[in-house]
């Protein structure tokens, strides 16, 4: 389930990390203007590679867009996401760090990445779903997800409320919250 993230991207990130002017993101702009062309449109070529289904050219997009700009944040969280994807979490993870090293707020490398710690490490998962709800407090899957981990380590309040945001920002989210916490969320939010 690591394709359907928090902020809305799905398969793949399709859109470039660009300031305000269109400029891409990075910290080699001097040839910025047909660089910034290049990478657009291979980020656009990779995400169109995957979204077909051919992930390993989709792969060889993204480190060709990597050899261009080495901090290039949707490369690395598509990289990431492809690892992912193929059950490579060690892999997955070192590209979303990367991407995090880029930008420490983006959204679906710190919720991919929460994912993949989840079975690995709950307490590092556990503090990124946090980072998540901290950077937008409408993240009804990241509360969900964050919910899941508190009743794992045994933070039954804390779960309990993780779990009435989640379903107070999306009420389809109600049927996925563990049946003895429903009652209590679904009481809650009907107020």
């Amino acid at each position: 389930m690591f394709g359907s993230l928090a902020c809305g991207a799905v398969l793949l990130a399709g859109v470039p990390a660009c300031t305000a002017d269109g400029e891409v993101q990075g910290p080699d702009t001097k040839n910025a203007g047909a660089v910034s062309e290049d990478l657009v449109a291979l980020v656009r070529k990779g995400v169109d590679e995957g979204q077909s289904g051919d992930i390993e050219k989709a792969k060889e997009t993204f480190e060709q867009v990597l050899a261009l700009d080495e901090n290039n944040v949707l490369a690395w969280y598509n990289l990431g996401y492809i690892a992912q994807s193929r059950d490579q979490i060690a892999q997955a993870i070192e590209s979303y760090d990367r991407a995090l090293e880029a930008d420490p707020s983006y959204k679906p490398a710190l919720f991919n990445k929460a994912i993949a710690l989840e079975s690995r490490d709950k307490t590092a998962s556990i503090s990124l779903y946090r980072q998540i709800v901290d950077l937008d407090d409408e993240a009804s899957t990241a509360y969900l997800r964050l919910g899941f981990l508190l009743v794992d380590e045994g933070g039954e309040a804390e779960a309990r409320t993780a779990f009435e945001k989640a379903v107070r920002l999306d009420g389809a989210l109600l049927e996925s919250v563990p049946e003895e916490y429903r009652n209590d969320v679904d009481d809650d939010s009907d107020q």
